[in-house]
């Protein structure tokens, strides 16, 4: 089983935000990036291929994109999995297929950390609990 402890531990690593916060919950990977104690992060925004090259430079063996994803879960629920699985496993709110950014960026292994959302209105309280756990987790990881 796939743990964000053990993607993160001891490689080099980039975390990615992906949404967009006009969208109510579909912001929140952009939220979470945001309150992240660490370097290693970029704010994709909606669209992660606009950031290859500075990603490229960075070098990253292990990228981690957090995202509002639709799996069938319940609101606020997480799924985690490889990227290249990920068209497979759930559908993003983003048109680029996730297989597609691994091609892109062959030399990183990269993983799909997936929010289910609820609204894309507003940010919903069942994500915003998420986002608080989610954020709290990653920071005590990345100390």
């Amino acid at each position: 089983m796939i743990s964000i402890e053990n993607i993160l531990n001891s490689k080099t690593y980039l975390i990615l935000g992906v949404g967009n916060i006009d969208r109510g919950d579909d912001g929140i990977g952009n939220y979470i990036v945001s309150k992240l104690e660490t370097k290693h992060k970029i704010d994709c925004e909606f669209a992660p291929e606009n950031f290859t090259s500075k990603i490229r430079r960075i070098n990253p063996e292990i990228i981690l994109i957090i995202d509002a994803v639709d799996f069938g879960g319940k609101p606020g629920g997480t799924m985690l999995t490889e990227a290249e699985n990920a068209d497979h496993d759930a559908l993003s709110t983003h048109s680029l297929p996730l297989s597609l950014l691994c091609r892109m960026l062959p030399e990183s292994k990269i993983y799909l950390l997936g929010i289910q959302p609820k609204s894309f209105e507003k940010m919903t309280q069942e994500l915003n609990l998420s986002a608080q756990s989610i954020i709290k987790n990653l920071n005590r990881i990345l100390k």
